[in-house]
């Protein structure tokens, strides 16, 4: 048996912490002086952070559910301002008057502005009192318990990771890119938590494809918008032209930096 301390000898302590900020960040939003959608995001990233965590401690899935929930229900103000920077993105010329893209854009930036306005009380209430739940199980285990389900977590997460990679490259749909960066996020969260001082391999090839992946989920979240609110290919075809264009571009992007960059890095560290 080695001597050594565990990596993940801290990861109770980070993870009561980390609730305890996300506690803190949700109690602000009651007062945000005008910066919903900013502190939305911020907690809905320590969300993030917290749920790889959690899968890596070993934590039942109702309790990673609830910090699931908290980030959905959150999750409709911050959609409505990247919807709005996403369609500005496409760079299509000015809409005329009485054309569905003027229809679209101010459509859009309507719900942006109404996303504007903080939670319901009772969203942040249930939000804080899973979250005090949350963090009563893991105050109830010992640091030696924590640490040693983390590590073994950690191993879990980084194998399931290269297996969604690898399922992506094999069969390219939805569904699968959206895994990835679910898996990638959960494994660099997780071990950003519970194991800040690991050097982790393949941790810059990994951030590069769960931010390309995060430019194609916020192209497909507006494809959804559009689609569900009637604004299809045969209504507005010059920008579902352009927008499919981009997911394809990025989609290329993604397939190179898994099959060429972030792959290859972590089969190389087995």
């Amino acid at each position: 048996m080695s001597d050594e301390p565990s990596p993940f000898a801290g990861a109770r302590a980070a993870i009561i912490a980390a609730c305890a900020e996300m506690e803190r960040l949700l109690t602000g939003l009651n007062d945000t002086h005008g910066r919903v959608a900013d502190e939305i995001h911020q907690t809905r990233k320590a969300g993030k952070r917290l749920r790889g965590a959690l899968v890596m401690a070993g934590e039942p899935k109702p309790c990673i559910r609830w910090i699931a929930v908290i980030g959905r229900m959150l999750g409709g103000s911050r959609d409505a301002t990247v919807r709005v920077k996403t369609w500005q993105s496409l760079g299509m010329p000015v809409a005329p008057v009485g054309s569905a893209e003027a229809a679209v854009a101010a459509l859009l930036e309507l719900e942006a502005q109404a996303s504007t306005r903080r939670p319901p009380q009772a969203v942040i209430d249930w939000s804080q009192a899973a979250l005090n739940q949350v963090r009563g199980r893991i105050e109830a285990q010992t640091d030696e318990e924590v640490a040693k389900a983390a590590e073994t977590g950690a191993e879990k997460l980084e194998k399931q990771l290269r297996k969604r990679l690898k399922r992506a490259l094999q069969r390219v749909s939805n569904e699968d890119f959206h895994d990835c960066r679910k898996a990638a996020k959960a494994w660099l969260g997780g071990m950003a938590l519970t194991a800040p001082e690991v050097k982790l391999t393949g941790k810059e090839e990994a951030e590069n494809l769960a931010s390309s992946l995060g430019d194609e989920n916020d192209l497909e979240v507006l494809a959804a918008w559009l689609e569900a609110r009637g604004f299809t290919a045969s209504v507005c075809p010059a920008a579902w032209k352009v927008l499919r264009k981009r997911q394809e571009k990025i989609r290329r992007k993604s397939i190179s930096l898994i099959r060429k960059e972030l792959l290859p890095v972590m089969k190389h560290a087995e």
